[in-house]
């Protein structure tokens, strides 16, 4: 019987090399391990310390492993980060069985925000239902399948193997480390120890945890970015050491001659480390109803950290156990001390050997296809040799034979012939040429025609740039640490709330001329509410792209005699907790710029009635741009802003950004209403039905009145791309900064800029009614004007 190939499963950790080499156990269900290797790095540094150089250290422990264990003839498998991969689980619908390649390839288009030509992927069938429709080895059955799609991007996967290429070193795996803890975990705790139920699995590295959810059957991951530096860092920073002497106090914590002050220092990092732990399992159970965690299992030296393992059993309330060894791994190198006094920290090489040996593992390799192709040339290169040399021998004969023949015919007797045929070949050859210039003639059309068509991937900007906008807009749940469900916090909720109801672009082929220069004519203050480097000579807007703009409105209060930083009034509302916002570095990042406040109108009796009335929306006419062509100026001949909505985007009225989740889902707040924003608000209710002056007055009195501010920003929009790339976050938070400190604008009056929009709406709902139209609705862009459908 053959031999079986050993397997080097290979982690290059934070803090040191980690490699084992593994053959098939006695058993099917064990493993072998002939030698175990823990090199740490040079005078014992860390990849993230700031005076490491880690591609040398990584490059000078992979030397010495190469001399200690030739790991030639045997394959290699090696982790690469799971934080800069995608791990999608995908619920398939009945497809024939055949037909899954397919779907897959369709999803992973989907799925994963890069061009396939620049990621590598795989994915593996993980579970399908129970009554599939058909023979499982019939490909015309139907089945319900769930798949795992795993993509990292080509240049990640590179750099992770650069160390070993250099070196000469091929690798015949590459897998995710959250995937080979998952191989672990199935391996040695739910088929080795009969663990039952969804089950933790925490590997605490030097800066981050990989924390693995899993039943055997389905995989739920997450990356923490809290590790056993953290901890260290902390005594460094409380405690006023040196890293190395931190390092040294944190392990041996329960023996400090000063336990107490030790384990307060890192009081902060236990809490926070729990709490991450807690979000996690919060998180899972709530999209997997039902499920209940059994146990936490906690491996990788970090959980050495004494005191960590009681702390998290007691904060979880759950049990917590670190594992110290593996019964399904046997054979001499678990035997090596070194091994044995670091036997956490080998899951991750573990879990990449399993994939290599055990049929219940997850199988897929992010291996770039041209690793795989340069192997597969030059396994076959001896066959191509032999085979070419045989045909270079038949070759050579048949030559032979042929030159007899020809010797025989060339001679006078057939140059006619030949001249003849070649007069044909030549009129071929005009022929060909002509049908080759009326082919590109064809392509040129066609090629035109397709840039007629919006493509996936110009749908695929839409749903980004609506997430981006909510992205950037106030979240008082998450900033404030509001409770949506106490009511005490039910007030500050309603004053710090932003309601979005429409987004609408419009496309400008020149946006200095079509819009920026015609901001003024709209409101004079409009270009004093933007950011200083966006009007700096230089930086205003030019050349064709989208204005978008994002109508909503607010319920901030004017503030009171007692300064409170919630209310800081309509107008100020929008500048410091809205618009800043949006003229931040990261939208810019996004394309987005040149955020500008144009239009806003205050109502100080606002009520439910009026809520019902309107339908929440203003009872203002809002002076949107068209959708396409350049800005009228502002008169009674510009068209209404009735452009038909963006492509792969929702047309009609834009849903909330808040509230309801009716756009982005950002952080709905139950309870809060439109009209009344606050549940028991009721806005202007009479006391009983008494006719009469009195009573309404009475009526009146009683009115819980709220200020509401509606307004209108719009902003640039550029989306990136190869041709428009984003400048570095930091290059563009100091050109903000600097811009800031040298301006010098003066506020706009709330009062001048309340004004001047209000005479915008007039002229707006003026040319709706001359047009025959004069609802609220046509005036916010619901319904094309007659003059549109015309």
């Amino acid at each position: 019987m053959a031999k079986v190939q050993a397997v080097w499963a290979i982690d290059i950790g934070q803090v040191a090399l980690k490699a084992l080499k593994v053959v098939p156990g006695e058993t099917p269900d064990s493993l072998t391990v002939e030698a175990a290797v823990r090199i740490p790095y040079q005078d014992d540094k860390i990849l993230s310390q700031p005076d490491a150089e880690p591609d040398e250290l990584v490059r000078m422990a992979l030397i010495e492993f190469i001399e200690k264990h030739d790991p030639k003839g045997s394959r290699i498998a090696i982790g690469v980060p799971g934080q800069k991969g995608l791990i999608k689980f995908i619920k398939l619908p009945p497809v024939e069985k055949k037909r899954i390649p397919d779907i897959v390839q369709f999803e992973a288009k989907q799925q994963i925000p890069f061009p396939l030509n620049e990621v590598v992927w795989d994915y593996q069938q993980l579970a399908s239902d129970d009554d599939d429709m058909g023979d499982d080895d019939d490909e015309m059955a139907f089945t319900m399948a769930e798949v795992g799609l795993f993509a990292m991007k080509r240049e990640e996967i590179n750099k992770a193997l650069f160390p070993l290429r250099r070196l000469g070193l091929e690798p015949d795996i590459v897998q995710m480390t959250p995937i080979a803890i998952y191989n672990f975990a199935n391996h040695e705790l739910i088929q080795g120890r009969g663990e039952k139920g969804p089950i933790v699995v925490l590997d605490m590295g030097a800066d981050k945890t990989e924390l693995v959810i899993t039943d055997g059957n389905r995989i739920w991951q997450r990356n923490v970015p809290i590790g056993g530096n953290h901890f260290t860092r902390a005594l460094t920073k409380e405690l006023k050491m040196v890293f190395a002497k931190a390092e040294a106090t944190k392990k041996n914590a329960a023996a400090s001659p000063d336990m107490k002050a030790v384990f307060t220092a890192m009081k902060g990092v236990f809490k926070d480390f729990a709490t991450e732990i807690q979000r996690s399992i919060g998180f899972y159970k709530s999209v997997n109803k039902g499920s209940q965690i059994k146990k936490i299992f906690g491996v990788g030296n970090g959980f050495k950290l004494p005191g960590l393992t009681e702390f998290l059993k007691q904060e979880l309330d759950l049990p917590v156990q670190a594992v110290n060894e593996f019964g399904g791994l046997s054979g001499e190198g678990v035997a090596d001390p070194e091994f044995a006094e670091n036997v956490a920290s080998f899951a991750l090489p573990y879990g990449l050997a399993v994939q290599a040996f055990d049929p219940l593992s997850v199988k897929t390799s992010l291996l770039p296809p041209d690793i795989k192709q340069a192997r597969l040339i030059r396994k076959k290169k001896p066959l191509v040799l032999a085979a070419s040399l045989l045909f270079m021998m038949g070759f050579t004969a048949l030559f032979l034979g042929n030159v007899k023949a020809w010797s025989k015919v060339n001679n006078s007797e057939f140059k006619s012939a030949v001249e003849k045929a070649k007069s044909v070949a030549a009129k071929g050859a005009s022929l060909q040429s002509e049908f080759d210039t009326a082919k590109g003639a064809f392509e040129a059309e066609k090629t035109r025609g397709e840039g007629l068509i919006v493509s996936n991937d110009e749908k695929l900007m839409w749903p980004q740039l609506l997430q981006t906008i909510n992205a950037y807009l106030p979240d008082p749940v998450t900033e404030k640490k509001l409770n949506v469900n106490n009511p005490a916090d039910q007030l500050r909720l309603a004053k710090l709330a932003v309601h979005i109801d429409q987004i609408r672009p419009a496309f400008r082929n020149d946006l200095a001329v079509d819009w920026y220069d015609t901001l003024d004519t709209v409101n004079p203050s409009a270009k004093s509410t933007m950011h200083p480097y966006d009007t700096k000579e230089g930086n205003t807007p030019s050349g064709e792209g989208w204005v978008i703009q994002i109508v909503g409105h607010h319920y901030n209060p004017y503030p009171g005699r007692v300064k409170n930083e919630d209310n800081m009034g309509p107008l100020g509302y929008i500048r410091n907790d809205i618009l800043k916002r949006l003229q931040g570095a990261g939208p810019r990042r996004f394309g987005l710029s040149h955020a500008v406040l144009v239009w806003m109108t205050e109502d100080k009796e606002w009520t439910t009635e009026k809520a019902v009335s309107t339908n929440s929306l203003s009872s203002n006419a809002i002076p949107l741009i068209p959708a396409v062509g350049p800005v009228s100026g502002g008169g009674e001949g510009g068209e209404g802003g009735m452009g038909g909505g963006m492509p792969g985007m929702m047309g009609g009225q834009g849903g909330r950004m808040m509230g309801g989740g009716d756009m982005m889902g950002g952080g709905g707040m139950p309870g809060m209403m439109e009209g009344g924003m606050r549940g028991g608000m009721m806005g202007g209710m009479m006391g009983g039905m008494m006719g009469g002056m009195g009573a309404e007055a009475k009526a009146k009195e009683k009115m819980d009145y709220l200020t509401r501010t509606d307004f209108m920003i719009q902003m640039v929009w550029k989306p990136i791309s190869e041709e428009n790339p984003p400048k570095p976050m930091e290059e563009i938070q100091t050109a903000l900064v600097e811009a800031s400190k040298d301006a010098n604008i003066a506020p706009p009056k709330e009062m001048d800029f309340v004004s001047k929009s209000l005479e915008q709406s007039k002229i707006r709902a003026q040319m709706y009614q001359r047009f025959g139209n004069a609802t609220p609705k046509a005036a916010e862009g619901g319904e094309e004007t007659p003059a549109k459908q015309q």
